[in-house]
C-alpha cells in the first residue's frame, strides 16, 4: 500500500469516527474554513514604487517569444510593490513575520521540507519542473488558498530560494482578492497579450524573497489559455532558466473546474489540501485519479485537531 493510500485509509477511519464535522475554537484560524478573500483584501494597500532590482524573472518568454516585450522596454517601467498587511493577515490565521502561532509556522516547516528538497534538485529522485508546485483541493473552500500563501511565506524565510506565488484560479481569484491585487494584470494578461512580459505583471513585496502575480483579467477562454503553448513557453522559461525560484501556484479545485487539470499538468510537484472531517474519502480519490501518477504528489490535512493544540494542523505524507 502506497503512502498516499494509506493516508486516505486513515482520513476514512477518522471521519467514520466523526459524529458531526470538526469546528473551530480558536478564531484566529477561521481562515481555512474559506479563503477570506473580500474582507482582508479591503485592508491591503498596493503602491507602485521602483524596485531596486528587476532581474528576478525574465522580461522575454522563451524561444517564440509572442507574449513579452523587448528587455528595452521592460526596463523602462519601474516593479510594482504591494505592502502585505501583516495585522489584518495575522488575525486570520496568516505566518507574517512576528505573528506569533509557532505551531502553524512549524507545521508549514515541516510540509514545506521536501516540497523543497524536490524543487531544488535534492529529492530521492529528480524531478521534471520541481520548481513548479501547484497548491489545490478537490473541492472548494477547503483551504487550498490559506495553504498557499502560508507555504510561500515560509518559504520566503529560506536563504537559498525565492519564492513567486502566481493566482492560478483564475475564475475565483481568491489570493488576488486577499491581496488586494484583483485589479492588476496578472497571469490571463501574460497569456493574452503578447506586449506584455513577466516584469510587467510581477509585484513585490516587502519580504525581499516573495513575489506575487495576480490571476489578472478574466476571460472565457482561460481554460484554452492554461493549455495554450504560450502557458507551457512561459513555465518553461521559469521552471528551467531560473532553477533557484520555487513557483507556488494557488490552483482551482480539481473537482470543480476544467482548469485544474490543464494547470497541473505542466507542475512537477502537486499538493492536494484535504479538510478533516469534511472531504469526502471518494472525492479524494477521484481528484487523485486526475492526475499524474508520475508526478511528486502530497496530501495536506487541514482543520485537523489532531496534535497539542486546537490549531490548524497540516501533514505532507
Amino acid at each position: 500500500m502506497s503512502s498516499i493510500e494509506k493516508a486516505i485509509e486513515r482520513l476514512a477511519k477518522s471521519k467514520a469516527k466523526q459524529s458531526k464535522p470538526d469546528s473551530v475554537a480558536d478564531g484566529s484560524t477561521k481562515a481555512a474554513h474559506q479563503d477570506q478573500a473580500e474582507e482582508t483584501a479591503k485592508s491591503v494597500s498596493v503602491s507602485a514604487k521602483p524596485a531596486a532590482d528587476n532581474k528576478d524573472f525574465p522580461a522575454g518568454g522563451g524561444e517564440g517569444g509572442s507574449t513579452v516585450a523587448t528587455v528595452a522596454d521592460s526596463a523602462k517601467r519601474p516593479a510594482k510593490k504591494i505592502q502585505l498587511d501583516y495585522e489584518s493577515l495575522s488575525k486570520v490565521g496568516y505566518i507574517v513575520p512576528e505573528a506569533g502561532n509557532k505551531q502553524l509556522a512549524e507545521e508549514y516547516r515541516i510540509i514545506k521540507r521536501p516540497i523543497i528538497m524536490n524543487a531544488l534538485g535534492k529529492g530521492a529522485a529528480p524531478i521534471e519542473h520541481g520548481n513548479l508546485v501547484s497548491i489545490s483541493s478537490s473541492l472548494p473552500a477547503e483551504g487550498k488558498t490559506f495553504t498557499a500563501l502560508n507555504l510561500a511565506l515560509s518559504m520566503a524565510t529560506e536563504l537559498d530560494s525565492t519564492v513567486l506565488l502566481i493566482d492560478g484560479d483564475v475564475l475565483k481569484s481568491s489570493m488576488s482578492k486577499l491581496l488586494g491585487i484583483e485589479q492588476e494584470r496578472g497571469l490571463i494578461d501574460l497569456l493574452e497579450d503578447k506586449r506584455c512580459s513577466v516584469n510587467d505583471v510581477i509585484l513585490h513585496t516587502q519580504i525581499p524573497r516573495l513575489k506575487v502575480i495576480s490571476s489578472g483579467n478574466r476571460s472565457e477562454k482561460s481554460t484554452e489559455l492554461l493549455a495554450s503553448k504560450e502557458m507551457e513557453r512561459l513555465l518553461n522559461e521559469l521552471a528551467d532558466r531560473y532553477r533557484d525560484r520555487i513557483i507556488i501556484f494557488d490552483s482551482p479545485p480539481i473537482l470543480a473546474t476544467s482548469e485544474a487539470e490543464v494547470l497541473n499538468l505542466h507542475m512537477g510537484q502537486i499538493l492536494l489540501v484535504v479538510e478533516a472531517g469534511q472531504t469526502p474519502v471518494d472525492a479524494i480519490k477521484d481528484a487523485l485519479s486526475r492526475l499524474d501518477g508520475e508526478k511528486a504528489i502530497g496530501l495536506v490535512l487541514n482543520k485537523s485537531r489532531e496534535g497539542t493544540t486546537k490549531n490548524y494542523y497540516g501533514t505532507y505524507y
